[in-house]
């Protein structure tokens, strides 16, 4: 009886998946009622043993990547056998089938006969730029600081982590550019700083920007200057520019100019960007040096940086903000008091692994932009598994 109705269940979650491809609400919805049946069948033990063999499949994978075993898997017009790989990877026959196991098990590539593999949309996705390189970027910096954090810790006799050195410092010892921290580290390797900056476009391909879900013209427009020159949104510490370049587009006819500021190794890093997006080399420690802009937009800065940091860089933009007319805008996740969803809890463990930063609550949000001179308008939010935007003015 039970086994027949598992076998109805498998159909019909099948068929739902299909159903829902369009919906990204109900999609969504599916996958946390088929996350909560496997914490619901899956025995303690079972749990447990999962999360002690966590850290195998990741080293796979990474090890798959840099043998170039991933991209031959998917370049290949046809499955390839462990023996070709071999041969295009200069790998041994025998590791390539070892390591190719547990991803297998994960759907990342196709078992199409016995030592014969192919691609899965999964490892397709995974050989485009910002996957690849987040992928290499978090192996390289996030894994060695979090597997040596409960040590770090004890040896603090467990205090909270809210400045330098942390877990990043103490995984990264070796490293001289790592004394100073994650940044300084990335500049020093500028093929991790591209993998870095390719991880954080990578971030949005999945995620909606602020202004397609908050109300733009209330919160931006309305009220902002008609000058052509004026500073209408500064994005500061912008990366690449992907923000700053999809807002121009979006409100091409809307004046005023839009920038980018960040790091003179950052700017000079970038390949492509809009010629609309005026480029800034700028550091947030200094004092923001445009003066009365409409919106200073920060997007996921400061979840990097501990509050006293945090302080430091609102006091700077503060200072360059023309009272009751700038705006400050953050987004970034916006923690419910109770009940956080996985992934910005993982998020959480990954700022203070690397950063010595964190995700906060709207508690802590408030409580932060107050010591720096802020009081916050509005905290816009959706759902608690997204981020959301914080408005705030001076006070």
């Amino acid at each position: 009886m039970a086994s027949a109705k598992i076998d109805a269940l498998k159909t019909q979650i099948l068929a739902l998946s299909k159903e829902v491809a369009g919906d990204e609400e109900n999609r969504t919805k599916l996958l946390g009622v088929a996350m909560m049946a496997v914490a619901v069948v899956e025995t303690p033990l079972e749990t447990i043993w999962r999360l002690i063999m966590s850290p195998h499949a990741p080293a796979a994978l990474m090890t798959c990547i840099k043998m170039g075993l991933v991209d031959a898997i998917v370049n290949a017009k046809a499955p390839q056998t462990a023996e070709e790989l071999a041969k295009t990877t200069g790998a041994d026959r025998l590791l390539i089938v070892r390591l190719l196991r547990p991803l297998l098990c994960m759907g990342i590539f196709e078992e199409t006969d016995v030592r014969t593999y192919a691609s899965t949309p999964i490892s397709q996705l995974l050989t485009t730029p910002p996957l690849s390189g987040g992928y290499q970027f978090m192996f390289s910096a996030a894994t060695p600081s979090l597997v040596k954090m409960p040590n770090y810790l004890a040896s603090t006799g467990f205090k909270h982590v809210d400045a330098a050195p942390g877990p990043f410092q103490h995984a990264h010892k070796n490293n001289p550019a790592a004394s100073e921290g994650m940044f300084p580290w990335l500049i020093s390797d500028p093929a991790m700083l591209t993998n870095f900056n390719n991880f954080m476009s990578g971030q949005r391909m999945d995620r909606k920007d602020w202004y397609h879900f908050f109300p733009v013209d209330d919160i931006l427009f309305n009220g902002s200057s008609q000058e052509p020159e004026s500073p209408l949104l500064l994005d500061i510490a912008g990366g690449e520019g992907h923000d700053a370049e999809a807002f121009r587009k979006e409100f091409s006819k809307q004046p005023g100019k839009v920038f980018l500021l960040d790091l003179p190794e950052t700017i000079d890093n970038i390949k492509q960007l809009d010629s609309a997006v005026v480029r800034v080399k700028y550091n947030f420690f200094e004092p923001q040096p445009i003066k009365g802009g409409r919106a200073y937009y920060f997007r996921s800065i400061f979840h990097d940086w501990p509050d006293s940091e945090c302080i430091k860089i609102l006091k700077n933009t503060a200072s360059a903000m023309t009272p009751g007319y700038s705006k400050l805008l953050i987004f970034e996740w916006i923690l419910p008091a109770k009940g956080v969803p996985m992934y910005p809890s993982l998020l959480d463990m990954n700022m203070m692994a690397l950063l010595n930063g964190m995700e906060r609550t709207e508690e802590q949000w408030s409580a932060l932009l107050d010591a720096a001179g802020f009081k916050v308008d509005k905290f816009w939010t959706l759902h608690a598994d997204t981020e959301g935007l914080i408005e705030a003015s001076l006070k």
